[in-house]
């Protein structure tokens, strides 16, 4: 982005009140598709060394006696499973109302904020949908104007929140006095399934719930405190690439292509990616003093940290934001950055996410002091 400057401002993020243990979810998948020895190590090697702790989920059944379930049928098999129709009306409920806790607590920690000023919304998720959407929900709920610009990005995955910013980006550029409302919802614990198939395991191994509200625009006085610059963003897809991830519906609940050669893919394809961001951005490898990459999962860190020649201090945020929640879809990379946003360090920051396609988004972001 050139000439004026596009700001984020805040970032609040909010996850549902359940949360499990990855040992917990782990014995969980023992119970239930563990029907063998081989089965029972291969869930041990997957859960035991995703760097993953706990997880949050709208489902609040884990943890109960059958008897008590609300989600699941009240069996200790949990069969028969949820049908798509279930997950989605309980993902309509659940993102109307913590999409409206995010951005009330967003609205909480911005006080000089009138929420009448926001001239836009821009709302994603690949997890569930529904017309009108929890972007309705929240301006009816909020009373924001009724000339409000609501956008909706919908099933593009891991990458979106970058998508999602750009537009802001775009608005704040062409509109100066946009003040523009970015709610990323992602339930994804919503298509757990009890399948033996390699990809739905690892996908239930790692997704989670996050939910996150941020503001953009291009006034330096919307700021608490310290901002990111969002200077440019850029986008690239890997060729042949198509088949290794992706996300469709399935008969029981949205089905996740995820191919454990992911991690190679994109270690293999980061340094042409990194070029391009350095000749298109204007900036030095050297100049760079802050990363932010989405942690999918641990391989996909360990293994472009290493390539990069990252240490692990330069990729502690996204450690401990995969350690804490998991992998939140959209919202993963919006946690990472209020985490950096938070912290006191400083400088020209390299972002990245990855997604079905597989796409590559990043984006030339500067965190300044307030």
């Amino acid at each position: 982005m050139n000439g004026r400057r596009v700001y984020l401002h805040k970032i609040a993020t909010v996850v549902p009140e359940t949360f499990y243990t990855q040992e917990h979810a782990l014995d969980l998948m023992k119970g239930l598709i563990g029907d063998t020895d081989e089965m029972k190590k291969f869930l041990d090697r997957i859960y035991r060394s995703s760097a993953i702790g706990k997880r949050h989920t709208v489902i609040g059944d884990y943890g109960r006696d059958p008897s008590e379930f609300r989600f699941y049928p009240k069996s200790p098999d949990m069969k028969p499973e949820p049908t798509p129709r279930m997950r989605n009306q309980l993902f309509i409920s659940e993102a109307n109302r913590l999409s409206l806790e995010a951005v009330k607590k967003l609205f909480g920690e911005l006080p000089g904020l009138d929420k009448s000023s926001i001239t836009h919304l821009i709302t994603v998720s690949c997890t569930g949908f529904s017309a009108p959407g929890f972007d309705h929900y929240i301006a009816r709920e909020l009373g924001l104007i009724s000339g409000l610009h609501r956008f909706h990005l919908g099933f593009m995955g891991c990458y979106a929140a970058f998508p999602a910013l750009k537009l802001a980006g775009n608005i704040c550029l062409s509109e100066p006095h946009a003040r523009i409302l970015v709610v990323n919802v992602e339930l994804c614990s919503l298509h757990f399934q009890q399948s033996r198939d390699l990809d739905i395991i690892i996908a239930n191994a790692i997704f989670a719930d996050g939910i996150s509200a941020a503001l953009v625009s291009s006034r330096d006085e919307d700021s608490a405190g310290d901002a990111i610059v969002l200077h440019k963003f850029f986008s690239r897809s890997i060729h042949n690439s198509e088949e290794k991830m992706a996300w469709s519906i399935g008969d029981i609940a949205f089905d996740m292509k995820l191919s454990a050669y992911i991690p190679r893919i994109l270690d293999e394809n980061i340094i042409p990616v990194m070029s391009d961001f350095f000749r298109e951005s204007g900036v030095s490898r050297e100049e760079i003093k802050l990363w932010a990459i989405h942690p999918g999962g641990r391989l996909i860190l360990d293994r472009l940290g290493k390539t990069l020649s990252l240490g692990r201090e330069d990729l502690a945020e996204a450690y401990d934001v995969l350690y804490e929640y998991g992998n939140m879809s959209s919202a993963t990379i919006m946690f990472l950055l209020k985490k950096i946003l938070d912290n006191d360090k400083y400088g020209k920051m390299f972002s990245a996410a990855f997604g079905p396609g597989l796409t590559v988004e990043t984006g030339f972001m500067e965190k300044i002091k307030g």
